[in-house]
Parts: C-alpha cells; structure tokens; sequence
C-alpha cells in the first residue's frame, strides 16, 4: 500500500506541475506570479486557478475540446485525491477477501467513517491496493494529456517579439 501512495503522490505532482506549465505557456503574466497563486493551494483551489487562467487566456479553438476534458477529468479526480491524501491504512478482510491493506480517507462530518470500514460499509472513501494503483494511473493519464495539449500550442505558437524602441 506504501509503495502504491508513494507512486500515487507522485504522479499528482506531475499533474499539478503540468498544470502550472500549461497556464504559464498561455498567459502572458510571469511563471512567478502563477507559481504565487497558484502554490500552497488545495488541490481543489488549485483546479480553479487552472481552469481560470485557461479560460482568460486564448486558447486555439482546435485544443479546447480537449481542454475541457481535462476539465472533467480533474473534477473527477479531485475527490479520489482527497480521500487518498487525507486518509489513514488500515488491515481487513472483507466480503471473502484475505486480509489486506486499504487506505481509508476522511469523511467530513462523519467520525463514523473508521468504524464504517471495520463494520464493511465501504464507501467512495476505502480503495485497497488496485484501486490506488488505478487512480494513479488516471493521474498518469492526466499528466499524459496535459503534456500533449501543451506541446500541441507550443508547436504552432507565435513567438513573441518585443517591440524595441529607439532612443532619440
């Protein structure tokens, strides 16, 4: 289970580095101004910076399908994350299964949640070992799709000239 959250953790901060050189290839305003804002956020507050500066940059019309895509696939994975960052591992066997590792996450609202688990009430919040590795690999497929979006503008971008001014 370790192993699986350490790749998992991994794998988000590629995302959330993709994410960043995304907006910043887009947007006129400095990589340090976006890294400001955008660092030290929630996952969540993360999403929405990203989405904000994608959506007031002007993006090719060819890549914003795929732009809102990645859209839903980080609202998506937004909750999975949560419950896998801010969770606890726990030992059971459950419905015939041999005992193994699953990563509990929080429940807001809910101090049941732990004793939920143990009673087999498994929720969107429990993932054994299988389902951490397939949220790891959405995630990878994320970054994968983040990458190609950017390299995709970078490839047909306008480089930008500064006007240069003479003095008198």
């Amino acid at each position: 289970m370790h192993q699986a959250l350490g790749e998992f953790l991994t794998e988000m901060g590629r995302v959330e580095f993709r994410m960043l050189l995304l907006m910043d290839l887009i947007n006129e305003a400095p990589l340090e101004a976006l890294f400001d804002e955008y660092s030290g956020r929630t996952f969540a507050d993360k999403i929405k910076i990203f989405k904000k500066w994608c959506d007031f940059a002007d993006m090719p019309d060819e890549h914003k399908l795929m732009l809102q895509r990645l859209y839903k696939e980080l609202d998506h994975l937004r909750p999975i994350r949560n419950f896998l960052v801010h969770g606890e591992t726990w030992e059971g066997a459950f419905k015939g299964k041999p005992r193994q590792p699953y990563r509990v996450g929080l429940v807001k609202k809910n101090l049941e949640y732990l004793d939920e688990f143990e009673r087999a009430e498994h929720g969107p919040n429990v993932f054994d070992v299988q389902q951490v590795r397939d949220a790891t690999r959405r995630g990878a497929r994320i970054h994968r799709d983040l990458a190609a979006l950017r390299d995709a503008i970078a490839a047909t971008a306008v480089p930008f000239e500064e006007e240069v001014t003479q003095a008198p």
